[in-house]
């Protein structure tokens, strides 16, 4: 009787564990940008020697990022517990959307990378991000002519 015992035991005490675990796991992430500085001290963890100007989104959770250097846009997205960098090339996006309230929401042409959405506070650097964006997607084609051709 006494192994049955130990053994209820063993799996309350368990139990209590993994519970306080997730419930840790489950906490509010607070972590935000205080501003384009540490975006691009973020980025440049990611790309050294990245060089450029940051715009940071209303809930500070991301940033794009004018790479200067002709190398294009940089992405920081907070996604979880980590920060993720990326460089944007053209035809990466396949598609660049805006939100009645002014959310940016791109969609990449790879899609190991999780869909992005941004606010830009300021209607000027967001017409202007619209605009940078929309020229790095991908060409329409029709390399997918769908089965007429069967």
């Amino acid at each position: 009787m006494s192994e049955l015992a130990i053994s209820i035991a063993v799996n309350i005490v368990l139990g209590v564990v993994l519970l306080a675990i997730l419930y840790w796991k489950r906490t509010t992430d607070a972590v935000r940008l205080a501003g384009a500085d540490e975006a691009m001290d973020l980025f440049a963890m990611h790309f050294p020697g990245a060089v450029g100007d940051a715009t940071v989104a209303a809930d500070r959770r991301s940033a794009l990022i004018d790479l200067q250097r002709g190398s294009g846009v940089g992405l920081l997205q907070r996604q979880g517990r980590r920060w993720n960098a990326r460089t944007l090339a053209p035809g990466e996006l396949s598609s660049v959307e805006v939100d009645s309230d002014g959310t940016i929401k791109l969609r990449f042409a790879d899609f190991g990378w999780p869909r992005a959405q941004l606010r830009i506070a300021n209607a000027n650097a967001r017409a202007l991000w619209l605009e940078r964006l929309n020229s790095l997607k991908e060409p329409r084609s029709s390399r997918h002519p769908g089965l007429r051709h069967a």
